[in-house]
């Protein structure tokens, strides 16, 4: 098991709740911040008093946490200068989308808005980073406006097109690359089985030939649309 922490960074604890809010549509609670971020209980709830008393936060009476539209600006910024940084690496530098979500965590504390500026003005506002979120608006833009939503919603006969897989683990990045299943990509959903296990067809951009079977652990983390069959 990990080792716990006794402190990260506010901007870590701004971008872990927005996560839970993007991916989840949820306000998360101290617990979970303790499991994602690997920090002690009472290192959260000493980060949370001092955000609160910045006017990042508000804990509600049942113990969830609201970003206030102060902190909820401030993490849309960071959440933005990630994705710019994973898209630096993997579009200019070249390295595999497997590793670029790791390695922006350490790049995108030295870039600086102006640098900011220059990348959305060399990759265009209307991008996406490797791992298909929109560099502007998030998944949140994905959900409201392209009808996004996690592949183990849905149903048999179904014809979906991968619009983002979960970037926060390399070798699952790894495993659905070697699939072919990157965003973009268009599969019809042969079969849905009792267990959640799903059986795919690739229909486009390349035709292959066997099907593949994924769990509700991997559905669940590849997010789609519905297109025409």
């Amino acid at each position: 098991m990990q080792r716990q922490r006794t402190s990260v960074s506010q901007e870590d604890y701004l971008k872990a709740i927005w996560n839970i809010v993007e991916e989840e549509e949820t306000a998360p609670i101290s617990a979970r911040l303790a499991e994602d971020l690997q920090v002690t209980p009472p290192a959260v709830a000493a980060a949370l008093k001092r955000m609160a008393r910045d006017g990042q936060v508000r804990v509600r009476r049942d113990g969830t946490i609201e970003l206030t539209p102060r902190g909820r600006a401030h993490a849309e910024h960071l959440a933005l200068r990630h994705r710019l940084a994973e898209k630096l690496l993997t579009d200019v530098i070249g390295l595999d989308w497997s590793k670029a979500h790791e390695e922006a965590e350490r790049l995108e504390h030295g870039i600086s808005d102006g640098v900011m500026d220059l990348l959305l003005l060399r990759f265009g506002r209307e991008s996406s980073c490797p791992h298909g979120v929109p560099i502007i608006g998030g998944l949140l833009y994905l959900r409201k406006r392209r009808g996004a939503f996690p592949l183990a919603k849905a149903d048999a006969g179904d014809s979906v097109e991968v619009l983002r897989v979960q970037e926060r683990d390399p070798q699952f990045l790894t495993f659905v690359a070697g699939l072919g299943l990157r965003p973009g990509t268009r599969v019809r959903v042969r079969r849905r089985e009792y267990d959640e296990t799903m059986t795919l067809d690739v229909t486009a951009p390349h035709r292959a030939g066997r099907p593949i079977h994924l769990g509700k652990p991997a559905t669940s983390r590849i997010w789609v649309r519905r297109v025409s069959s």
